[in-house]
């Protein structure tokens, strides 16, 4: 696989990883501090609530391209009980996997009009003033992010239905994806054989 397909890859995993680390960090200190603050000390702070929304919109998409990078989104796949054939079943699954890139296509071009609108019209949080462009960001950033990961899913499909190899993508828990032992940064097959 190519190089520069792999370093971007590793780089955006461990950016994803990074950002709900950092973010879910985030989320469980202001809420320890808003719970400190209004039950022990009786001074309820506004604007922690602001923050920790903030902090949550980056860490639930951000999660959400993590799951479409893994592949360990929700999905009611009952095809392979009707389709025996290998390469039948990655075709038809490479079908559901095109629709689902022409859905995220939508939701990018949503999200795009979504934050130009966010820009153009610089809404402000409440009490601390904080521009929501800060959080709604999120949002074109996922879509992105998914879309991106759903057509790297669809192309995976389509070779598998071929009858090429999946894809081999490098995931930092080899252990999770594999049943063999692997080193955490070695390049795996993707989860396309039992997904």
């Amino acid at each position: 696989m190519n190089s520069l397909f792999l370093l971007v890859w590793t780089f955006l995993r461990k950016i994803q990883r990074a950002v709900m680390i950092f973010t879910s960090v985030m989320v469980v200190v202001l809420i320890l501090i808003q719970v400190a603050l209004r039950y022990l000390f009786k001074l309820p702070l506004m604007g922690i609530e602001e923050l920790t929304c903030m902090a949550g919109f980056w860490l639930y998409f951000t999660g959400a391209a993590q799951g479409a990078m893994e592949r360990s989104h929700i999905r009611a796949d009952l095809l392979q009980v009707f389709i025996k054939d290998t390469k039948k079943l990655f075709l038809a699954r490479s079908i559901g996997a095109f629709i689902v890139v022409i859905l995220a296509g939508i939701m990018c071009s949503w999200t795009l009009k979504y934050f130009q609108w966010s820009l153009k019209s610089w809404e402000r949080s409440p009490a601390l003033m904080i521009p929501m462009v800060y959080a709604q960001a999120s949002l074109l950033v996922s879509s992105f992010l998914m879309c991106f990961y759903f057509i790297i899913e669809f192309v995976d499909y389509f070779r598998q239905g071929l009858g090429k190899p999946p894809l081999e993508l490098p995931f930092e828990d080899a252990d999770i994806f594999s049943d063999t032992d692997s080193s955490p940064d070695k390049a795996i097959p993707s989860k396309g054989k039992g997904a």
